[in-house]
């Protein structure tokens, strides 16, 4: 078997989201002064976010290029992988997608491979990690909205 199952089979036999630590936000505020020329009155509230990837903050892993958690939305959690090719190709995958995704119109983006997992079909190249695993778990919750 090679490296990339041997990494899929691990994380699906892993120890699960239990043992998952949560995710920590750090919000630093700063107060800008509006500009003379702006609207509203008062001061602006620059929030800087924290510069760890969304993809961490959700608890998915790397090992090797290979970035294994789970989609989470609102309406529940769904299994998947995403892989960085040498070239940096982005290809995202999910395993057995909700029945309520063949509803969305982006239903034909999701291509079925084997043993339950889809290829998810950008509309534009995927920029990175964190873009793919947002753009899946949107996909998801509007789909949930039809």
């Amino acid at each position: 078997m090679n490296t990339f199952l041997q990494a899929i089979e691990r994380w699906l036999k892993g120890p699960g989201d239990a043992n998952r630590p949560e995710p920590t936000v750090t919000v630093r505020r700063q107060y800008v002064p509006s500009s003379p020329s702006s609207r509203r009155p008062g001061s602006r509230i620059l929030v800087k976010r924290t510069p760890r990837p969304y993809w961490e903050e959700r608890g998915w892993r790397n090992e090797g290029g290979i970035y294994t958690g789970n989609y989470q939305t609102p309406s529940g959690s769904c299994p998947g992988y995403v892989t960085v090719s040498p070239s940096g190709r982005i290809e995202v995958f999910i395993h057995n997608p909700p029945s309520v995704l063949q509803r969305h119109p982006h239903w034909e983006c999701f291509q079925h491979r084997k043993d339950g997992w889809y290829f998810v079909h950008p509309v534009w190249p995927v920029a990175d990690v964190s873009a793919g695993i947002l753009g899946v778990e949107k996909t998801i919750a509007e789909a949930y909205e039809l």
